[in-house]
């Protein structure tokens, strides 16, 4: 793993686990002005986290995932070795401060065997771990792929008392483990 300051970039794949145990060694909020990161896919991980919050899995997926968007990438797939999908169908809820918040996961290519999805900001605990669980379901659907990159403009670890993350967060070391 190559660190410049505060901005993490990792272009060889190490499991999911090594990325996260590094990201988020310990419940402490952090911020990464740049997070560039290439994973071995193990789905194994997302069907883990499903089983904390099966309605949150899949409330991502319903919030991100446009089934024709999907279907539509994977025919370019087919005809072009490699595909663009653009994420964000629906933001519901009170968000932050009263106001619902912008996408953070904005689109993705297919190349291949990997999936690279861009960012506007990740949040490494929650985000994270239920993105693992919504590219799950896009590969059970639609395709196949080895290798996930990850290229957020910002990362941020929110370790906020009484956050959902903090209950996440225990669960997560136990898996990640």
């Amino acid at each position: 793993m190559t660190i410049v300051t505060q901005t993490k970039a990792s272009l060889r794949p190490m499991t999911i686990a090594e990325h996260w145990n590094t990201l988020v060694p310990e419940y402490r909020s952090v911020t990464y002005p740049l997070l560039v990161m290439r994973v071995e896919w193990n789905p194994e991980y997302a069907e883990l986290i499903e089983k904390i919050s099966l309605t949150r899995a899949h409330n991502r997926f319903r919030n991100y995932v446009d089934h024709e968007e999907l279907t539509r990438a994977s025919f370019k797939l087919q005809s072009k070795g490699e595909a663009s999908i653009r994420f964000g169908v629906s933001k519901s809820g009170h968000g932050y401060n009263g106001e619902r918040g912008d996408f953070c996961l904005a689109s993705g290519v297919i190349r291949g065997k990997n999936l690279t999805l861009f960012y506007r900001s990740l949040e490494l605990i929650g985000g994270f771990a239920y993105d693992l669980t919504l590219i799950r379901g896009i590969q059970n659907k639609y395709f196949n792929f080895n290798t996930v990159t990850f290229i957020a403009t910002k990362a941020n670890v929110f370790a906020l008392k009484g956050n959902s993350n903090e209950k996440l967060f225990p669960k997560l070391q136990r898996i990640f483990g």
